[in-house]
């Protein structure tokens, strides 16, 4: 795949709403910023794109192991997919749940009211401006 394709397939609004829908789970769920930066050390377990999955499948895990974060997982390993089947690599996920750790890292401690399927960047940036 050439890289004008993947780049028309993965744009920065695809990279940013995921990490924001992450990044918002992850603090209603009181995630731990470590496993945050878990999730982005996996990427690095093998060589390849099937590092993605190896990603999603390591969310799920620790979410069944710690017995929290199970709708961070369950985004982590729809992003992944998505990101996946659009031809990205360990770069593009990278940058993607670095974002998440960006907006987790961001947002106050209390539960951030909205729905994580619909939710994109510029939602929840609105909301946190008070608009």
């Amino acid at each position: 795949m050439s890289d004008k394709t993947l780049q028309a397939k993965i744009d920065e609004t695809f990279i940013l709403d995921w990490g924001a829908k992450i990044g918002v789970a992850a603090r209603n769920e009181n995630v731990r910023a470590a496993q945050i930066e878990a999730l982005i050390a996996s990427l690095d377990t093998i060589e390849g794109r099937g590092a993605l999955l190896i990603t999603a499948t390591f969310a799920q895990r620790q979410a069944q192991r710690l017995g929290t974060g199970r709708e961070m997982a369950r985004l982590v390993t729809q992003a992944m997919l998505d990101l996946h089947e659009k031809g990205g690599g360990k770069e593009e996920a990278r940058k993607l749940l670095g974002f998440a750790k960006w907006i987790y890292e961001a947002l106050p401690p209390r539960p951030i009211r909205v729905r994580l399927d619909q939710l994109t960047l510029q939602d929840l940036l609105k909301q946190l401006a008070g608009r």
